[in-house]
């Protein structure tokens, strides 16, 4: 017999041992790349609900008012600070009213904005929009069989309440002279809605179990939206906290004697001019000049956190794992003092430190706050 070539029983388990190295090095990078893929996804996510939340909130700021001289809804002024300690520091998110435009009074898509059929003024109690379609469609928006009681705006200038309406006119509370509008001046039907975040465990199912989460609306017991039956909707999902700040001009005696003029009061006294010091939190909003009218610029910021803890690459290291060393510190609220009154956070696991946070800030100049 010849020379037989053949694998040694050592040769084999050396290949063996070679290739499961393979396997497992080819499993770690699947692993790690499926992980690394989740930690994106939930980054983006996460960063996509805080700019979609801020957009929305920057858009309502701007505009509210809309020549609002008088209550609203449950909003006594055009703008509504709801700090969440009037003596700082805050526990938990803020919260802010405004009175805005309702529904089609912007325009859709399919269907014009309302708009006046023929001038009226100087002074008036009743004018006709361009369609008795517009009537039905301003009360559909209202919520109700009528639309006495609601308030509209007139070229978002003049403020008036609705007494009566029938076919395409509309009769209001008398408005005086000179005020006069021309012919397809647009008319607004304003509401009292209010930004608020919704903690665990979120009793009226507002946040569809993705709580906390921001929600915009009507409350039905004052202006709060965690009340049951508010006309409140989620607008982002994984929002733990909203904090805000203003700046005002006027609320400062000891410039221009509290007269508005268009500079922004001084409030830190800083020879520097303006800046974050002059923004004011933790304020009654009631009391001298500090008013909410006075308020010509608002400052926001939000903080979304992703859904589910980051775990990392390996299965095993689920706990324990810090993604942040420290609690954030927004505005006036440092996170570690608690993120909701009565610790409703608890129910919120993993610990915080184990979930990755996105805090975007933004200034907004503040169209007409009713002055």
């Amino acid at each position: 017999m010849g020379n037989e070539d053949g694998i040694t029983l050592v040769e084999l388990m050396f290949a063996g041992t070679i290739a499961v190295g393979i396997v497992a090095a080819g499993f770690a990078v699947v692993t790690s790349f499926e992980r690394s893929n989740a930690t994106t996804s939930q980054t983006g996510e996460t960063q996509q609900n805080v700019r979609n939340a801020m957009e929305m909130m920057s858009r309502d700021i701007r505009q509210a008012g809309f020549g609002v001289i008088s209550a609203v809804g449950n909003c006594p002024t055009a703008i509504v600070p709801q700090d969440n300690a009037v003596a700082g520091p805050d526990s938990g998110p803020d919260r802010i009213s405004l009175v805005v435009p309702l529904g089609n009074s912007v325009g859709t898509a399919t269907r014009p904005p309302w708009v006046l059929q023929g001038a009226i003024g100087p002074g008036f109690n009743t004018f006709t929009l361009a369609s008795t379609q517009a009537v039905t469609d301003m009360t559909s928006e209202w919520g109700g069989g009528s639309l006495v009681g609601a308030t509209v705006s007139i070229a978002g200038s003049a403020t008036t309440t609705v007494t009566a309406a029938g076919g395409s006119s509309i009769s209001v509370a008398p408005v005086q002279a000179p005020i006069a509008f021309g012919v397809n001046a647009p008319v607004y039907l304003l509401q009292c809605i209010t930004y608020q975040i919704i903690p665990p465990p979120d009793a009226n199912g507002l946040c569809d179990g993705r709580s906390p989460c921001l929600v915009r609306g009507v409350g039905t017991g004052g202006r709060d939206c965690d009340t049951p039956n508010s006309r409140c909707l989620s607008i982002a999902d994984e929002i733990e906290d909203i904090q805000f700040a203003y700046a005002c001009d006027g609320c400062n005696l000891a410039f221009n004697g509290g007269v508005p003029d268009g500079i922004i009061d001084d409030q830190a006294g800083s020879v520097a001019g303006f800046d974050q010091l002059d923004f004011v939190s933790n304020n009654s909003w009631t009391l001298g000049q500090m008013t909410p009218d006075k308020i010509s610029l608002v400052q926001i910021s939000i903080v979304g956190r992703e859904r589910f803890a980051d775990q990392g690459l390996g299965e095993g290291i689920a706990t324990g794992r810090t993604v942040q060393a420290q609690a954030l510190q927004v505005s006036d609220h440092n996170h570690a003092a608690g993120l909701f009154v009565a610790g409703d956070f608890a129910g919120l696991n993993p610990p915080y430190a184990s979930t990755r946070k996105r805090m975007f800030t933004r200034t907004i100049e503040v169209r007409n706050p009713g002055r």
